[in-house]
C-alpha cells in the first residue's frame, strides 16, 4: 500500500543546490539564533527567491544549482483532515514570509500539537519571519534552506502552499488560522485565548502607537498618529514605534512634529525584538499590520485601525483588539475593498481603484518593485481616498482609542 505521507508533491516552487564546502548564513532582521549551518556536498532545498538569487546565485564557486525547480513528496491536500499525526515527525513548508501569515501558522501548529502530540514539528523557509517560531519551544526551524539529511528525519512533509484560499490573497485577505484549522479538522489551540489579557494595575499603562504597515494603503496618516499621541499622553507611558529600515518609516519620522520627551523606537533590530517589545506593552494602537497579528500571541489589548482589509477576516476568532474601519464609499471603491497591495495601471501609474479611477479588472498587476516616489506621494501628498478620509477623522479616531483604553482600565485589572 502506498504511503499517504508521500503520495502528493509540493506545489511551492523549490530550488535545489549543493554546496562545495560547509557554510553558514544568517537571515537579516532575525535573532542570531536563526543562523543555519550547511554541510558541504549535501543537496539542499529553498523556496526563498531572495536567498537563491543573492546567496546561491552570486557564489557559483561555492554553490551549484540543480536544473529547474523541484518538488518533494508530501502529504496530499485531501489527506490533511484524516492523517494521524500522532507520534510522527512532521515538517511544514511555509509559502510566505508575511508576518501575519506566519503568526497564524504558529497558532495552527499549536493546535495540531495539542490534538496529536506529534513526535516532532519542523518548519522550513520561514525567512524573515523565522523569529515567530522561536516564541514557543519544540519547533525545529530551518530558516532559509533544508538539507536532504534533515528532510530524511521527517515522516511527512506538508506544503501549506496547497491551501486553496491563499490563491486570491492579493485581492481578499484570509483568516489563515481559521482556514488551516478547518483544513485539518482541528479546534483552536488552548494556549492562545481569544480575549485580551487585563491591563496591570498599580502603575501607568505602557502604551504603544504602531502606525506603520507594509503599504501606504494601510499605514496610518501622520495626522492620525499625531492626534493619537496627543490624546493618549495623559493616559499612560506612550511610545511611538517606527521602522527606519523601511522607506515609509523614515518619511514618517520627518513628517511628525514630535514632543521632545516622547519615547520613540526608531526600529526594532530584529523581528524577535519586535515580538518582545509587543509582549511587554500593556496596550497598543496599530495599523493593519504584522504587529497587529502578533498581538494574538500575547493577548495584548488595543485598537486596530483598518482601511482596505476587513477586520473580521484578519482578526479571526481573536477579540483582544477592538477594530475600527474607515467609513469610506466612493465612485470607484468602498472600504474595505480587500486589496493587499498597490496596483499598477497600464500607463505605469501606481495606486488603487479609488486613486487611479479604474476598476480592479483594469489593474491586474501588483506593484512589486520598490518605488520610493510613489510611496512618498501616497503616504504624504496624495493619499488614496479612504486614507484621505481617515486623515480627516484624526480627532474621532483618537477619541475612540482613548474611550477603548478607559473602558479597559475601568474593568478588571491584573
Amino acid at each position: 500500500m502506498a504511503d499517504p505521507a508521500r503520495a502528493g508533491r509540493t506545489r511551492t516552487p523549490l530550488l535545489s543546490f549543493r554546496a562545495a564546502s560547509p557554510f553558514r548564513f544568517h537571515q537579516a532582521g532575525t535573532d542570531p539564533e536563526t543562523e543555519q549551518a550547511g554541510r558541504g556536498g549535501e543537496v539542499c532545498y529553498t523556496s526563498l527567491g531572495q536567498f537563491a538569487r543573492n546567496v546561491v546565485g552570486r557564489h557559483p564557486q561555492q554553490f551549484r544549482t540543480m536544473a529547474g525547480t523541484v518538488s518533494l513528496p508530501c502529504l496530499p491536500r485531501e489527506a490533511w483532515p484524516t492523517f494521524d499525526f500522532a507520534r510522527r515527525r512532521v515538517l511544514f513548508l511555509l509559502p510566505s514570509q508575511a508576518l501575519g501569515s506566519n503568526v497564524c501558522t504558529l497558532l495552527f501548529l499549536s493546535a495540531l500539537r495539542a490534538r496529536f502530540r506529534p513526535r516532532g514539528l519542523g518548519v522550513f523557509c520561514a525567512g524573515s519571519a523565522a523569529d515567530i517560531y522561536r516564541t514557543v519551544p519544540g519547533i525545529e526551524l530551518f530558516t532559509l534552506w533544508l538539507g536532504a539529511r534533515d528532510l530524511a528525519r521527517y515522516d511527512a512533509v506538508v506544503d501549506l502552499g496547497h491551501l486553496e484560499s491563499r490563491r486570491d490573497i492579493d485581492i481578499w485577505p484570509v483568516d489563515m488560522e481559521g482556514e488551516l484549522l478547518e483544513a485539518f479538522g482541528l479546534p483552536p489551540s488552548p494556549d492562545y485565548p481569544a480575549e485580551a489579557r487585563p491591563i496591570p494595575a498599580g502603575r501607568p499603562p505602557r502604551i504603544a502607537v504602531m502606525p506603520l504597515s507594509s503599504t501606504p494603503m494601510r499605514t496610518l496618516p501622520p495626522a492620525v498618529t499625531s492626534e493619537l499621541l496627543r490624546a493618549l499622553a495623559g493616559r499612560g507611558e506612550v511610545t511611538l514605534c517606527l521602522n527606519d529600515n523601511q522607506h515609509q518609516g523614515r518619511l514618517y519620522r520627518r513628517a511628525l512634529d514630535l514632543p521632545a520627551a516622547l519615547p520613540v523606537v526608531d526600529a526594532y533590530p530584529t523581528v524577535g525584538g519586535l515580538l518582545r517589545g509587543i509582549r511587554d506593552f500593556d496596550y497598543a494602537v496599530l495599523a493593519d499590520s504584522g504587529p497587529a497579528h502578533m498581538t494574538k500571541l500575547f493577548a495584548l489589548p488595543g485598537l486596530a485601525i483598518y482601511s482596505s482589509a476587513p477586520p473580521a477576516v484578519l482578526q479571526g476568532r481573536f477579540r483582544n483588539l477592538a477594530a475600527w474601519t474607515v467609513p469610506y464609499v466612493g465612485p470607484d471603491c468602498a472600504a474595505p475593498c480587500g486589496l493587499a497591495k498597490l496596483r499598477i495601471a497600464a500607463d505605469g501609474r501606481v495606486g488603487c481603484m479609488g486613486s487611479l479611477r479604474l476598476p480592479l479588472e483594469r489593474l491586474p498587476r501588483t506593484a512589486q518593485a520598490a518605488d520610493p516616489a510613489a510611496v512618498e506621494r501616497l503616504l504624504l501628498a496624495e493619499p488614496i481616498p479612504c486614507m484621505a478620509r481617515m486623515r480627516e477623522m484624526a480627532t474621532t479616531i483618537a477619541d475612540l482609542a482613548v474611550a477603548d483604553l478607559d473602558r479597559r482600565l475601568a474593568g478588571p485589572r491584573s
